[in-house]
């Protein structure tokens, strides 16, 4: 299957891989799910084997991937509940070492950072000293769901390139050949691609996302020892929480704009703000995730 959607991001890496015109580094910013680490390594498999952009999502260069360096953040579970580590300037000044050396195979090292507004400021001033003295044989690719975590120093020394959700109508033509595929996932993925492929390779993803559809609704005619209840069992995978967060802005957001209730649509704008405001302290805080979840729901 071929890369879905932002297609005039995919046109402008494709034409700066014709030209050469390549930047030392890159930041790819914009929504979860909508392809941005695998375009990202479909660009380095590119620049490193000096080829065009190959835009089959499962196709593989192993031998380019010699050259092509990942980091992300580690995901830890302590106490039945899982979080995300953020990514240390250790792991940066390891990948200097590797960026040093020449490439084994072709014409740049490429390093990747998953999640980047997960590195500290520590790790990010470090990585400045990547970007203010660039190895002419290296390439550095930032992906970021949060831009406005990475410092503007980095900012500055990166060139940007944004993506969008993708249309329901983009989803289903991908997707629509599928033995699994069902009407409702172009909804149910919410814009994201690889969303919708994890839906369609997996029932019981699919399942998981019809019940945070019906979720929200369920929560607000719920007792308040239900709604305490739910966030005892939110609060055990803050990672899941934020992701199911993600879904009830979208379900809320696309009822807001089909409502014609002007009371309907601020409740929704309201709780849309109240979910946000929580889903920052959640990824930012060491907030008591149980006691912010259940002050959250008793709200909504």
């Amino acid at each position: 299957m071929d890369f879905v959607g932002n297609k005039k991001t995919v046109s402008f890496l494709q034409k700066s891989l014709e030209r050469g015109t390549l930047n030392h580094a890159y930041i790819f910013a914009g929504p979860q799910g909508v392809g941005k680490t695998t375009l990202a390594k479909m660009f380095a498999q590119a620049a490193i084997g000096g080829r065009e952009l190959n835009l089959e999502v499962d196709d593989q260069d192993k031998v380019a991937m010699l050259d092509l360096i990942v980091i992300e953040p580690e995901t830890v579970e302590k106490k039945d509940v899982i979080k995300m580590r953020d990514i240390p300037i250790e792991a940066v000044r390891e990948v200097q070492q590797k960026l040093s050396l020449f490439p084994y195979h072709g014409k740049y090292k490429v390093l990747i950072v998953k999640d980047a507004h997960r590195m500290n400021n520590s790790a990010q001033n470090a990585l400045l000293k990547l970007l203010e003295e660039p190895n002419q044989s290296s390439i550095l690719v930032l992906i970021t769901s949060e831009l406005d975590k990475i410092l503007p120093t980095v900012q500055s020394r990166c060139e940007k390139i944004n993506f969008s959700l993708v249309t329901q109508i983009e989803i289903s033509l991908a997707f629509s050949a599928e033995s699994n595929f069902a009407a409702d996932i172009p909804v149910l993925a919410m814009g994201r691609p690889a969303l919708a492929k994890l839906i369609v390779n997996n029932p019981e993803e699919l399942e998981l996302r019809r019940q945070q559809s019906q979720q929200l609704e369920q929560l607000r005619k719920s007792s308040l020892n239900e709604k305490m209840l739910l966030a005892e069992e939110f609060s055990k995978d803050v990672r899941r929480t934020l992701d199911t967060f993600n879904a009830w802005i979208w379900l809320l957001r696309a009822d807001a704009l089909s409502n014609n209730d002007e009371q309907a649509r601020n409740i929704a704008y309201e709780t849309i703000e109240r979910i946000q405001k929580s889903m920052t302290l959640l990824k930012n805080t060491n907030a008591n995730s149980r006691l912010l979840l259940e002050v959250l729901f008793i709200d909504i």
